[in-house]
């Protein structure tokens, strides 16, 4: 199930009983499990296991030599460090996402992103920008609407989506700022409010890359592609996940 010949030539083609080692963002725990599971029932034998993070935790643990050979990140800006290094053999979008507001269970949510402004939500979650983008997207638009300089002493920062999702389910936060796709898994313990403006921050676009240096290239290649494939696609949307505008392959220059 390779993209295409000239991949094959460039990566090898994927062989049988290997290993393959997949560090993907937080926001995608649980949907990369149930791909990776559906993944093995069309090509067993090969073993693959997932480390999960802030992508931009997995992008430094990467130019540390960590033995990744898929990268699954959040954000384009975090494959294009990696290929400007040289450490990326082929990309490939692979899904989209939106920015929610979200707050405890039983409470209202603001009307609008502005209304984050209201005295009411004293501390406003967020991932760390500096490495989970997420927080990246929402003080992005925090800055676009003018909204920083009045909320900015109420920011707090969590270390991934995840545990900033956590937070506003424990009513420890008034506010959160999370992907739509983290607050759909825990509805009914939350209340879900506006969707960040279009034009807000830039677009929610997660990508792929097959890492130089992979011990499995053609493997890591493979199940890429199968992430973009019909099945993997079906799980992606179920879990609420969109379909990106640009999914073709890219193969940096050499």
């Amino acid at each position: 199930m390779i993209a295409t010949l000239a991949l094959v030539a460039i990566l090898g083609a994927a062989g049988n009983d290997a290993e393959i080692l997949v560090s993907a963002a937080s926001s995608l725990r649980g949907v990369i499990d149930e791909v990776v599971e559906a993944y093995r029932e069309h090509f067993p034998g090969t073993d693959v296991a997932i480390n999960t993070a802030a992508s931009g935790v997995l992008l430094r643990q990467i130019e540390r030599g960590a033995p990744v050979d898929l990268f699954l990140s959040a954000s384009r800006e975090e494959v294009d460090v990696l290929e400007a290094q040289g450490l990326v053999r082929a990309r490939k979008g692979f899904a989209a996402n939106r920015l929610v507001v979200v707050v405890p269970g039983g409470r209202s949510p603001p009307k609008s992103f502005e209304g984050l402004s209201a005295e009411r939500f004293e501390r406003i979650a967020i991932g760390n920008p500096g490495t989970v983008p997420a927080g990246r997207y929402a003080r992005e638009s925090f800055e676009t609407l003018g909204l920083l300089d009045a909320i900015e002493s109420r920011l707090v920062f969590g270390e991934t989506v995840r545990h900033v999702l956590d937070w506003a389910v424990r009513g420890e936060v008034d506010a959160a700022l999370v992907y739509a796709t983290d607050a759909a898994l825990v509805a009914d313990r939350i209340a879900i409010g506006p969707i960040a403006p279009p034009g807000s921050h830039t677009g929610i676009f997660y990508e792929g890359a097959v890492i130089e240096g992979a011990r499995n290239p053609g493997l890591a290649l493979q199940l890429l592609e199968f992430l973009g494939s019909g099945p993997g696609e079906e799980i992606l949307s179920r879990k609420g996940f969109m379909i990106p505008p640009d999914t073709r392959f890219v193969i940096p220059p050499q």
